[in-house]
């Protein structure tokens, strides 16, 4: 079984086609040999871009070619970022304080979730004080983007997160593409890890209309510094201070990158 779905999967990396590529019922052993397929020097595959996702105790692997549609949200994110560190909402306290950086393989997950693998498309991870030298166990914020999926799929991405990472994880991004009619849509949900009085959390989401827009405004939904250093903002940083994320501008880059593949943005 895993020369079958390495094969699969390695025409799919090098051919970009399709883009996604989901299997069910896989056993461990299958799963380790195909990822030292993929990891070999032979097969020089880590010159393409793919994202491995891993669900031991549910046999399931994904994997992610990810195309300029499916990399638009996390140039969104950035663009707003940005432009809070230009207009001064973001203090220059946050500078080398905290990295963004696409696609680290995290498989240190616990309890339940231990043997599992993730790849985000956008993972924002803090430095930890005092000295603000070493990484975060954990990034804070992850964006995860692509073709739409069944929802217990999307529950199922956002737990890994936030539950394998005991809540560390604060916040995790979903946006999702799907086809209707020959346009493509986009919506977009935040879920949420809050810590509680117990050492516990609790999770909130929040479902946002992207393409095409919603009948009623909605307001823009932001994440906080609180959320982005989970907890251990540095001095000088207002735990309650925020990036607000302007879903008139996801929808510009989205409506752009559709029309550049040749599609009609679902309006």
């Amino acid at each position: 079984m895993s020369a079958k779905i390495f094969k699969e999967i390695k025409d799919a990396i090098k051919t970009r086609n399709p883009d996604l590529l989901t299997f069910h019922d896989v056993e461990q052993v299958d799963y380790d040999q195909v990822i030292q397929g993929l990891r070999h020097p032979t097969n020089c595959l880590e010159q393409y871009a793919f994202r491995l996702h891993w669900f031991a105790g549910d046999k399931y692997l994904k994997v992610v070619m990810p195309s300029a549609l499916h990399e638009c949200p996390g140039q969104w994110i950035i663009d707003e970022i940005s432009d809070a560190l230009v207009k001064g909402i973001i203090p220059p306290v946050w500078i080398r304080k905290i990295g963004i950086c696409a696609s680290p393989e995290y498989k240190n997950f616990t309890g339940e979730y231990k043997r599992y693998t993730k790849e985000a498309d956008l993972t924002i991870i803090p430095l930890l004080g005092p000295d603000w030298t070493k990484e975060a166990q954990y990034p804070s914020v992850v964006l995860e983007s692509g073709w739409s999926e069944p929802a217990e799929q999307l529950d199922r991405d956002a737990s890994l997160w936030l539950a394998g990472s005991g809540g560390q994880v604060r916040v995790v991004v979903q946006v999702k593409f799907h086809r209707r009619q020959n346009r493509i849509g986009t919506r977009m949900w935040i879920k949420r890890a809050r810590p509680t009085y117990n050492d516990s959390y609790k999770t909130s989401i929040e479902t946002y209309e992207i393409l095409p827009p919603a009948v009623d405004p909605v307001e823009n939904p932001s994440i906080t510094f609180e959320e982005f250093f989970a907890g251990g903002c540095p001095p000088g940083l207002d735990p309650g201070g925020c990036v607000t994320l302007d879903l008139e501008n996801l929808r510009v880059l989205a409506r752009r990158k559709i029309i550049n593949r040749g599609n009609v943005p679902d309006e």
